[in-house]
């Protein structure tokens, strides 16, 4: 039963509904339901998955996995707002945002999801967003194509 598949699958069940705040508490449930798991080898399974421990607004932590859903919002415009973002910056045809440290993957998943004409694509770090901006397209035309799907977001910054 202990599949890489398996116990990934369990991992993220696990996190979508416990309140995990440690590793050492992911591994003793992952040990009581059957899979012969070691630290080392769970720490290789959440960066896999892009795990990322979050306030859980209780003055505490909790992993969680990393979808778009859990940092964009609807803001009161109808419109998505994106938790997390600190800046944007260019230079050249290359652009970096910046963000509260595990959220980078969600916010790149999230501006790749609008899949903006301006910007060829995302990498994404801890807490910093590399793109490129493609040919044709300037600073400011990501800037109102970024404004357009995350206006209250966005709008904070300038």
């Amino acid at each position: 039963m202990d599949t890489k598949s398996q116990r990934l699958a369990t991992i993220k069940r696990i996190i979508q509904t416990t309140h995990i705040t440690s590793q050492e508490e992911l591994l003793q449930q992952l040990i009581s339901l059957g899979f012969h798991v070691t630290q080392a080898t769970l720490s290789r399974d959440l960066k896999l998955l892009k795990v990322a421990k979050m306030p859980d607004g209780k003055s505490s932590y909790r992993y969680h996995l990393p979808d778009a859903t859990s940092l964009v919002n609807l803001s009161s415009s109808g419109k998505h707002s994106l938790d997390g973002f600190l800046s944007l910056e260019f230079s050249g045809n290359m652009g970096i945002i910046k963000t509260i440290p595990a959220f980078s993957h969600t916010i790149a998943s999230a501006i790749d999801s609008t899949n903006p004409d301006s910007i060829a694509g995302t990498l994404a770090g801890n807490d910093t967003i590399f793109f490129v901006v493609r040919e044709g397209y300037t600073p400011d035309d990501v800037k109102q194509a970024l404004r357009k799907e995350f206006p209250d977001s966005i709008d904070k910054l300038f």
